[in-house]
């Protein structure tokens, strides 16, 4: 079974035109499973209307009353997923024909028994262009008309085995409600032996609501203090030294940070544990063209 996992908070009519975009689905049952991160139920009965004339999805609708974030707002729903293949959405895409995309998804895994996790093709919703920071890689500039082995995901769209959450682990609960949960995930996969597939023709499109969204400053902070936990969490020595510098002088002069935050977080570094990925893992990236100096 496929398991379709979307987690919402702070955004009403995207969710409803992605639950529209999902009940054109026909096929072999699938699961629908939605985890409302609002302090109300307020989109259960609308979610609920539309997809119960739909006998191909099986839907569920999960409320905590609090805001659990992104990182445990998945891990939630991965818990209680049935699927052997997980696919996770943001509340505000648009999937022109979904029931082609979970073909594509069952024949990639089926074909590819060494891809734990499928990248998907990301666009802007409005100009139907690649969003450059959507991109599941470090080098913007190779040809992402092909599909390509890559070493992370991004979360907007993404499909992972059960197999693979079960051996790698869940996401991390250390990172706050926003920012570098998938970078984390992707390390832990990589090191469990199995690689991530960018899938050119798995294509969704993405409107980056900013709705339920943190303000910039914010925004920036977690970018820039969750980059650093997840490098200095996994990363050889050498790499760490250079990720902590590149990416404290990027906030401090790009995005308009402060020193005390950068003082904040190196002091959360100095306590962290460290999970120092093989030689393996480090060669894979390398001979994907991957960036490792940050």
């Amino acid at each position: 079974m496929i398991s379709l996992l979307i987690i919402s908070f702070g955004r009403y009519q995207e969710v409803l035109e992605t639950f529209a975009c999902i009940n054109k689905y026909h096929g072999n049952k699938i699961e629908l499973l939605f985890l409302d991160n609002n302090p109300e139920r307020e989109l259960e009965t609308a979610l609920s209307s539309i997809v119960e004339n739909n006998s191909s999805i099986l839907f569920s609708y999960f409320h905590t009353g609090e805001n659990l974030g992104v990182a445990e707002g998945r891990n939630f729903l991965i818990e209680k997923a049935q699927g052997d293949i997980l696919i996770t959405l943001d509340d505000d895409v648009e999937i022109e024909d979904i029931t082609l995309l979970i073909q594509k998804v069952t024949d990639y895994m089926a074909n590819n028994a060494k891809v734990g996790a499928l990248a998907f093709n990301i666009k802007n919703y409005f100009t139907r262009k690649a969003l450059s920071h959507e991109i599941p890689h470090g080098n913007k500039k190779l040809d992402f008309s092909q599909n390509l082995l890559t070493y992370y995901f991004i979360g907007a769209g993404h499909a992972i085995r059960k197999e693979v959450y079960q051996k790698a682990g869940l996401y991390p609960k250390d990172l706050g409600l926003y920012g570098g949960e998938e970078r984390d995930l992707s390390f832990r996969i990589l090191e469990a032996g199995y690689q991530i597939l960018y899938a050119s023709d798995i294509v969704i499109y993405h409107k980056v609501s900013p709705n339920g969204r943190m303000s910039k400053e914010k925004e920036n902070f977690f970018r820039y203090r969750n980059q650093l936990i997840v490098l200095n969490r996994y990363m050889p020595r050498i790499y760490r030294y250079s990720a902590n510098l590149i990416w404290s002088l990027f906030y401090l002069l790009k995005m308009k940070g402060n020193l005390k935050n950068i003082i904040e977080v190196y002091y959360e570094l100095r306590h962290l544990k460290k999970y120092t990925v093989s030689n393996d893992t480090i060669s894979y990236i390398r001979n994907k063209k991957g960036r490792l100096l940050y």
